[in-house]
Parts: C-alpha cells; structure tokens; sequence
C-alpha cells in the first residue's frame, strides 16, 4: 500500500485568542524554520503557514529571501533545504485546494487540540489502521496562539487526543505539539 501525502498547516488565522474568541495571530520565524524542519525531517510532503494579514506575507517572503537567495542559503544549506517545503497561503481554502490539485483527490482533515473531542477522537495507535487505508492525501493542523477554535475543529474528519502530561498541565508551544504528535505517528519506532 503506497503511503499517502502528509502535509502540515500552521494556521493563524481565526485561532483563539486568549479570551477564547477567534484571533488572527502573528507568524514567528521560529515556527516556519521548526515546522519545515519538521516536515523535512520526517519526509513529509509540505507544510503550510496560513495567515489572512498581508504585514506577515511580507515578513515571511523576506525570511524566505534570507534562507534561501540571501546570505542564509549558504551559510546554513540545511535549513535552506528545510524550507523549500514551506508554502505560504492566505486561507485554509486557497490551502486545500493547492493540495488537493496537487495530490489529485481531496485529504482527510485532522485536527489537533489540547481540547478533547471524544465524537471525533482519533489516537495514535488508530492513525495506521484507520487513515492510512483511505489512500488519501492527509492534512494534519495547527493551531497558534490557544489553538484552533471549535469551528475549524468542527471542519475535521478527525481530531488526535490531546496530548496528556503527568500533572494536568497542558499548554505545549505548537511546535513542541507538532514534534511529538509527528514522531508519534511517524516516528521509526512506530514503523
């Protein structure tokens, strides 16, 4: 069975804010080189940032220019590499659909949280047996600031549990999430 198209969305647009009402956040530079080294790290197929603010597209194609035109893209040619898997996009629509023309069928939507949502639960051990069957691509999001809000939760065919700590505290960086849940489900010791 040949394995599906995983890509990752960082998404900043509509995400909740810290008074639990839908924000637009600012992208971090350390979110688009870890995200990308990420996808890079576990051959995944791409990862995409999306925001609607027009100031963060900017910021982003000049970090871009740095990594890979400027100064960086010899200084550090990993991290060059890294980021040729970045994709930037104004909305998570212009997003499904740049991947699904690009792998020819819609994804599956999977959505992270630190929120559980036990009608659309999915764990780790049933990613293989449930997902990877479908033979579809598979889109697996993020969300900044307190994460994604229950209406882009409620878009997803699938929600992954939380990820649980050992004294109920819950507040990992995304890119601490991300790290986990990919090795989770990708790691080589889950192969």
């Amino acid at each position: 069975m040949r394995e599906p198209a995983v890509h990752l969305v960082l998404r900043h647009d509509f995400v909740l804010g810290r008074e639990e009402k839908p924000i637009h956040a600012s992208v971090t530079q350390i979110d688009l080189h870890d995200f990308s080294r990420l996808t890079r790290t576990y051959g995944l197929a791409g990862f995409h940032c999306i925001t609607a603010m027009q100031s963060q597209h900017q910021i982003t194609a000049e970090i871009l220019d740095y990594w890979q035109q400027g100064f960086g893209q010899n200084y550090n040619p990993d991290r060059s590499e890294a980021l040729t898997k970045l994709f930037l996009h104004r909305s998570f629509e212009a997003c499904l659909e740049q991947i699904s023309e690009r792998e020819g069928q819609k994804p599956v939507l999977i959505g992270t949280s630190a929120r559980a949502f036990p009608e659309k639960n999915l764990d780790y051990q049933q990613f293989s047996s449930t997902i990877l069957p479908l033979c579809r691509p598979v889109v697996i999001q993020f969300g900044t600031s307190w994460g994604l809000s229950a209406e882009q939760c409620g878009q997803c065919d699938w929600i992954l549990s939380p990820i649980e700590g050992h004294d109920g505290y819950n507040h990992l960086s995304v890119r601490c999430a991300a790290a986990i849940i990919i090795d989770r489900l990708f790691g080589a010791s889950n192969g």
